[in-house]
């Protein structure tokens, strides 16, 4: 693992190691979503507003990204999409 290690508070983060479908996206970003809202844990930067991805029923962007940090820690969790080749992660 990059960077620092992770803490007692974040260290059974749920990581999604590749996204097989759309719909383990969605149910990532809702908890990033809950992370963020109820744990406390920071956005750092995104390319769209975190639960912001769609607009229209369409993909805002072809690479959707969002950073968390560890409130705790400062440990950074990335999750990535590709929404045109598919694929991508929550690490």
């Amino acid at each position: 693992m990059v960077g620092k290690n992770m803490c007692d508070y974040c260290s059974n983060i749920k990581k999604t190691e590749y996204f097989s479908s759309p719909k383990l996206y969605e149910e990532t970003i809702e908890y990033i979503k809950d992370l963020v809202e109820n744990r406390g844990f920071i956005v750092v930067e995104g390319s769209c507003k975190l639960g912001e991805h769609k607009k229209d029923g369409h993909w805002v962007d072809d690479i959707i990204y969002h950073i968390i940090k560890c409130p705790k820690c400062g440990k950074r969790f990335t999750c990535i999409v590709n929404t045109y080749r598919g694929g991508g992660s929550f690490e």
